[in-house]
């Protein structure tokens, strides 16, 4: 029973780990469309989203977000951190957020839940 949830856990992370890829993938690329213009660098581009790349690219992105989850806490800081940067872009209006940051959201809430549920 525990090798199921254990693979259950770890398909779970895998997702994750795309989704995570896939959202600082999306960001830099509104950074570099921002960055086309230094007009709408410094007038449009606000420093938050500058910062997002950096706070979401730590270790879990790129290795094994599995084993991040068996440490207490790994979890839920990089959820507050994708929390911090959906309500961002909720305020702010007038540019073209990518979608991707949502869908890891979701993913995090769900690896979440299949953690609590453990």
């Amino acid at each position: 029973m525990e090798n199921y949830s254990d693979n259950r856990i770890r398909s779970s992370c895998h997702n994750c780990e795309r989704h995570l890829r896939l959202a600082i993938s999306d960001w830099y690329h509104l950074l570099s469309r921002l960055a086309l213009s230094s007009e709408t660098w410094l007038y449009d581009c606000e420093w938050w989203m500058k910062q997002v790349p950096s706070s979401l690219d730590m270790p879990w992105a790129f290795e094994s977000l599995f084993d991040a989850v068996k440490r207490p806490g790994m979890l839920d800081v990089l959820l507050v951190k994708v929390d911090e940067v959906c309500l961002a872009m909720d305020r702010h209006e007038g540019l073209d957020f990518p979608k991707s940051m949502y869908e890891l959201r979701s993913s995090l809430k769900l690896l979440k839940k299949e953690v609590l549920d453990e």
